[in-house]
């Protein structure tokens, strides 16, 4: 059993109570995956993450997977487990390692997806405490032949002002005028 291998693979799915955006934040951080490959994660088919991996690496996986809200799907791997590698001598002085060479290929392959330390990236969810809002005097709008214009507030009456105090006054006494236009 201690040699059983799994292959780990994400389709996109994310846990009932996770904000999809942030599931996919988080996902392409973790990974460091720039636009086209976060588009390749959350593409909806079924992307292979790891192959032939142990539980230990599984339940790493699965734990960070959960924290981003996401779904990570672990099936057993058709790949038998990897050959044990012989333990070449040191050499006696240094040996440059071309960048081409098979073990610097291997090193990169299978070092392509690793996860990003998790320096606190990932905090626990936090609960958000919501005011308790009075809605008892709000109500709904009745019947189906209704518009905007019933939402709105009724306008506030304009008060009439108190002219009691105020008299019309001629200007020019009838008299004058009169002389005027003669």
């Amino acid at each position: 059993m201690a040699d059983e291998r799994f292959d780990l693979s994400y389709t996109g799915a994310i846990a009932t109570d996770a904000d999809p955006a942030q599931v996919r934040e988080r996902l392409c951080a973790v990974f460091k995956l720039d636009g086209p490959g976060c588009e390749r994660l959350f593409s909806g088919k079924r992307v292979v993450v790891k192959r032939g991996v142990d539980a230990a690496t599984v339940a790493q996986y699965r734990q960070v997977f959960t924290q981003a809200g996401a779904v990570l799907e672990v099936t057993p791997s058709e790949r038998a487990a990897p050959a044990p590698q012989p333990v070449r001598p040191a050499p006696d002085g240094p040996v440059e390692d071309p960048a081409g060479s098979p073990e610097t290929l291997a090193r990169i392959d299978a070092e392509a997806l690793a996860l990003a330390p998790q320096d606190g990236f990932l905090e626990p969810s936090r609960t958000v405490k919501m005011p308790a809002i009075d809605t008892s005097h709000l109500t709904l709008v009745q019947g189906a032949d209704w518009t905007l214009a019933d939402c709105e507030p009724p306008p506030t009456p304009i008060p009439t002002p108190d002219i009691d105090h105020l008299s019309l006054v001629d200007i020019e006494p009838e008299e004058q005028r009169q002389e005027r236009s003669d």
